[in-house]
């Protein structure tokens, strides 16, 4: 119980810099890009914790870790290729912004793709199963967030 309680506050504890940072580039919009570039890094780093954890307890449940090792790469090429097709929605569109979103929006979708590889394949705990899925919705409107921000300051 103790462990579970302890996994629960980690997790939780993880998830305030999304909130923090969504919340902090609409309160104050002045430091928009480092607060953005931050908040990429901190997804990028939670997301690569997560493949690692993938990893191990795809070994241990003697499965392939090829997904794991898959989804470690997804939001990085994924963001190469959004980048490239530098999404020209408007003549206005700030080149900063752009270069952002990409990265932005493949991080949403590992996030979302984790957690379907979690539940589907990985067949975990109900319990553990459940704190993801609040966690990975709290994630998921924190990066709406910030592509609304870019999509509202361009």
């Amino acid at each position: 119980m103790i462990l579970q309680n302890q996994q629960k506050l980690l997790s939780f504890l993880g998830l305030f810099p999304f909130i923090a940072l969504a919340a902090l580039i609409w309160i104050n919009p002045v430091w928009d890009i480092f607060i953005l570039l931050i908040f990429i890094f901190y997804s990028l780093f939670i997301h690569i914790f997560l493949c690692g954890s993938w990893w191990g307890i795809a070994r241990e449940k003697n499965k392939s870790v090829l997904p794991s090792i898959l989804f470690f790469f997804f939001p990085l090429i994924l963001a190469f290729v959004l980048c490239l097709m530098e999404f020209s929605f408007s003549p206005s569109y700030s080149e900063t912004y752009k270069f952002i979103l990409g990265p932005l929006i493949a991080l949403l979708l590992a996030f979302e793709l984790g957690h379907i590889y979690e539940k589907k394949i990985l067949n975990l705990e109900e319990d553990y199963i459940e704190l993801r899925f609040k966690l990975t919705f709290s994630v998921r409107i924190c990066h709406l967030l910030m592509i609304g921000f870019i999509f509202t300051n361009q």
